[in-house]
């Protein structure tokens, strides 16, 4: 899947900007939200504020919670993060700026998705033009029982619910 997409959060002081990293493949909800309630759950232990700032951290080619020190990647340069995934950053250069923008103009970017990760442990999922489709809590996206990440469904918040 070649789908593009943003995963980022605001901040509380200005909670109108994105502050976001780009993800190049795998930018589907049915891919990122299992993902990211993976990293969430393993890499982070529950703390959200980790996930944003590892999330943050770096573009992404994807996002793989299997990822070990030892995966290899196919491009030159590029590193795992085990727990995380595959950055786009090389091995030698300096990780590009983190991209902030205002989420009512996200329709100037090339992604089909974005995703918001809030300081109460759930992703709020927008359409590439900023509409926002749901929210869904990181924990009910934790299906071990389940052997496809494609096949783990999430309870959704709807778009006008609040926790």
């Amino acid at each position: 899947m070649h789908t593009h997409c943003y995963i980022g959060a605001t901040r509380p002081d200005d909670p109108r900007l994105v502050h976001a990293r780009f993800v190049l493949v795998d930018g589907h909800p049915a891919v990122v939200l299992p993902a990211l309630a993976a990293i969430w759950a393993g890499h982070t232990h529950h703390d959200t504020q980790a996930l944003a700032a590892v999330i943050l951290a770096y573009d992404w080619e994807y996002l793989d919670p299997d990822i070990t020190a030892t995966t290899r990647c196919a491009f030159a340069g590029q590193r795992p993060v085990p727990g995380v995934g595959m950055t786009l950053a090389s091995e030698v250069d300096p990780p590009e700026p983190v991209t902030v923008f205002p989420l009512c103009h996200a329709g100037h970017l090339d992604a089909e998705w974005i995703y918001l990760i809030e300081a109460n442990g759930a992703i709020a999922v927008h359409t590439g033009d900023s509409t926002h489709v749901a929210t869904y809590p990181l924990v009910d996206c934790l299906r071990p029982d389940l052997t496809s990440r494609s096949e783990q469904p999430c309870r959704v918040r709807p778009a006008g619910a609040r926790r």
